[in-house]
């Protein structure tokens, strides 16, 4: 009997560490409050207040999800998120069931589109007139910086590149396309554009920087971090000169969001476009991960897009040319549009 009371009093006298979430959540303000582009008007005392209430009596790290979540969605740009670690977000759903993370939140507003589930890039072609025609391509969204990225790249400037005889202009449809990598397809599309700086944003100080330039069918980097890597290149790119000349009409909806307002931002000021369709998302930002010390990863705002004339979108874009109705009405519209342009006539 002796060997398990003297276990019970080492119990009794050793007792377990105790969760320290008040340092977890310290830390973790520290991390996001200089980067955070609204870092300024966050009430940052009121803000450590919720994420202390929803990591009372946290246990684990598994219990600090909803303050992680309650940081993001409390620097107010609709933009950042919290994104646990799979092993966490399973633990969570052992320990807790579907129960989201902030329940009391309100819901963010999805749009209407009914485009948001396109996934390939298409090509087609419109009559504009008796002698022309224009290239509708659809440009969705896409993710990452592997092969299907660049593939996706390719596939972009070949529907640009390889436009028949009669094409005298371009209408490419961002509806539906709610983000992910803005390069594949700014490198797709680099015919349109011309090589030169993109992915301009503006930090919280007014600084204003050019995050990578595109270069013959690359994009090279010109931040100070990472200055000179090719972050992709596609093989089968080749210059033609006319495109730059092109006129180019853009489709937007409620859908077109981050990556995808990115595209629209690098065309916007450019001669010869015009939008047509609804207001963006209103996500036109720029986001950087800051992975916290158990590992769950904050992706904050730190800076808003910028376009060619210095130009902020931080409530969406509103196209040249609103179209209340769907579908083919903002196509007919962009047709209308082409037709009037000196190549189309």
């Amino acid at each position: 009997m002796l060997l398990p009371l003297l276990a019970a009093v080492s119990l009794i006298q050793q007792p377990s560490e105790r969760f320290d979430a008040e340092t977890r959540i310290r830390d973790a303000i520290a991390v996001v409050r200089p980067v955070a582009y609204r870092s300024r008007q966050v009430d940052w005392d009121a803000l450590a207040e919720d994420m202390r209430h929803r990591a009372e009596g946290a246990r684990d790290d598994i219990d600090m999800l909803p303050a992680w979540a309650a940081l993001a969605a409390g620097l107010g740009d609709g933009h950042s998120f919290v994104q646990p670690t799979p092993d966490a977000i399973a633990a969570w759903r052992e320990r807790y069931g579907d129960r989201p993370l902030m329940p009391d939140a309100p819901p963010r507003p999805r749009p209407g589109s009914p485009f948001m589930k396109r996934a390939e890039i298409e090509a087609h072609t419109l009559a504009v007139g008796p002698d022309h025609d224009a290239e509708l391509i659809t440009v969705p969204s896409v993710s990452g910086f592997g092969e299907k990225a660049i593939a996706y790249a390719s596939r972009l400037f070949g529907a640009v590149a390889n436009a028949g005889p009669r094409s005298c202009g371009y209408v490419l449809d961002l509806r539906g396309n709610t983000g992910g990598n803005v390069w594949p397809m700014l490198i797709g599309l680099s015919g349109l554009l011309g090589d030169g700086p993109q992915g301009r944003s503006e930090d919280a100080d007014g600084r204003i920087e050019d995050y990578a330039t595109l270069k013959e069918g690359s994009a090279v980097v010109l931040a100070e971090q990472g200055r000179g890597l090719t972050m992709m290149s596609i093989d089968e790119w080749r210059p033609i000169p006319s495109l730059a000349a092109s006129p180019v009409a853009l489709l937007l909806d409620d859908a077109t969001a981050s990556s995808g307002e990115g595209v629209a931002i690098a065309f916007a000021g450019r001669a010869l476009t015009r939008s047509f369709g609804a207001r963006t998302y209103g996500v036109a930002s720029s986001n950087e991960g800051y992975p916290l010390a158990d590992g769950a990863n904050v992706v904050v705002t730190t800076a808003m897009m910028v376009d060619r004339n210095g130009r902020t979108y931080p409530d969406g874009i509103e196209p040249d040319q609103v179209i209340d109705g769907e579908g083919e009405d903002a196509v007919d519209a962009a047709r209308a549009w082409l037709a009037l342009q000196p190549a189309c006539k």
